[in-house]
């Protein structure tokens, strides 16, 4: 397993955390606010991690504010993984739930249960 933090820039910042785990499965934790300022960064983030990785786990449990970036970012990874055949799984706080029902982006955007976290979900 290989581990790194990236800087989410941004005025507010976020902290990003990347973790691949075997060959197969990449972890994109992240904490804080997701916001215009720090949108592009984190999008930069989860694209970054397709190519070498067959399922990204987005572990969004620790998001406090999800804007449109955010939104947008989880668009994009999303989009991309179907399009290189990767998975695309987020673990939402209820913060980030919530944008993504009110929004809509159920169809496009994979949710893990509410109960689910990281750990179950690579058990």
């Amino acid at each position: 397993m290989r581990q790194w933090r990236v800087d989410g820039g941004g005025s507010i910042g976020i902290d990003i955390t990347v973790r691949r785990i075997a060959d197969s499965v990449t972890v994109v934790a992240v904490r804080g606010e997701i916001d215009s300022s720090n949108g592009e960064s984190l999008s930069d983030v989860l694209l970054g991690a397709l190519p070498e990785t067959t399922r990204v786990i987005a572990d969004f449990s620790a998001v406090t504010f999800c804007g449109s970036s955010g939104l947008r970012a989880l668009l994009l990874a999303s989009d991309a993984c179907v399009g290189c055949g990767s998975e695309l799984l987020v673990v939402p706080s209820p913060v980030v739930r919530r944008a993504v029902e009110v929004c809509r982006l159920s169809p496009l955007v994979c949710l893990a249960a509410a109960e689910d976290t990281v750990t179950t979900l690579l058990s």
